[in-house]
């Protein structure tokens, strides 16, 4: 099952989401390729491509599970030779015990926890890891506070990642062990439209009616407007790796 929130406001706006998400730090993905060897590797909710593509670059031949079909799409454009597969993070398809690596870059907080992490051990073989990639907002930073909150009102019970529902529920499962927890900033440059593009890539405001919508991103002109011309968006880039027990 697919939240209705990322089911329509992906569907409608993932030309939007592939042009304006950002990519992660060089440093993350080093740590990444330390730590996680060649193998079957699976990326579940794998998007538009855009760890894929570190993937990839990095020598790896992952199996890239996406549910919705136009993100699907935009994925095997990008990366014709990956094996990209319609399925979800509760049903992946895969059998039993043949994966060695299950990869999830933004996308953990969409799952139905409980169901998705016994998937993963399903298709996990014994030792076999389960690593999640983030870009997180930097809150710290004032305007990126006010950016939040202008958006957050129209959340309603969109899973979000600053819950840390996702992380509660992965820590709890006795099958897993913290092999390597890392994180970097990742300020990424962009301008005022910019960030206006990134409020409406978010799966919330995407699905939002056309005047309320506009009136979210006037509020968010309004919010970068004292900021220039060009600006820093703060991220940083984070990196977990558990190992099935």
């Amino acid at each position: 099952m697919v939240h209705q929130s990322a089911a329509s406001g992906y569907q409608l706006n993932s030309d939007t989401y592939a042009s304006i998400r950002p990519s992660y730090h060089p440093k993350l993905v080093q740590r990444f390729v330390e730590n996680v060897p060649q193998g079957v590797m699976v990326e579940l909710g794998a998007g538009t491509g855009i760890f894929t593509s570190h993937l990839v670059q990095a020598g790896y031949s992952p199996i890239a599970i996406e549910p919705l079909a136009e993100m699907r799409s935009k994925l095997a454009r990008r990366f014709p030779a990956v094996d990209v597969r319609e399925g979800t993070a509760e049903d992946t398809g895969l059998e039993t015990g043949s994966v060695d690596t299950v990869v999830v870059a933004q996308a953990f907080h969409w799952f139905n926890y409980q169901a998705a992490l016994a998937e993963i051990k399903r298709i996990l073989r014994p030792q076999g890891l389960l690593t999640c990639v983030w870009n997180v907002r930097d809150e710290s930073v004032e305007w990126m506070r006010n950016y939040e909150e202008a958006l957050n009102q129209y959340a309603g019970d969109t899973p979000r990642h600053r819950t840390m529902a996702w992380r509660q529920a992965i820590d709890s499962d006795t099958s897993f062990e913290l092999m390597d927890e890392w994180a970097i900033p990742n300020p990424q440059p962009i301008n005022q439209e910019g960030v206006v593009k990134r409020a409406l890539s978010t799966s919330f405001i995407a699905m939002l009616d056309p005047d309320e919508q506009q009136r979210v991103l006037e509020s968010v002109r309004q919010i970068v407007s004292p900021l220039g011309e060009r600006f820093d968006f703060p991220y940083h880039s984070e990196l977990q790796v558990w190992r099935k027990c």
